[in-house]
């Protein structure tokens, strides 16, 4: 929707609905079917970012209280390590 001054390019958020003292930059929620232990679970995935902060932050989740929230270049450094280890 971009309608807010500095919107990142890949905002959807609509902006005129939010409470304007803490507007909440958002992507598409992304779907990811995965294997955890004992069963299968579908986790979502999420770019946030508040207003005109610098900090752009990764939600990764079930939509309840099983999650991480981490900024991009965390995300950029697991991705790095998971790439090194021996599997």
């Amino acid at each position: 929707m971009r309608d807010l001054p500095n919107c990142p390019t890949w905002c959807v958020a609509d902006h005129a609905a939010e409470d304007e003292s803490r507007a909440r930059h958002r992507s598409v929620t992304l779907d990811l079917p995965v294997v955890a232990p004992d069963r299968g679970m579908e986790l979502m995935i999420e770019l946030y970012r508040f207003g005109a902060e610098p900090t752009t932050w990764v939600y990764i989740g079930d939509g309840t209280d099983q999650r991480l929230e981490l900024s991009r270049e965390s995300v950029a450094r697991l991705v790095e390590v998971l790439s090194s280890a021996e599997g």
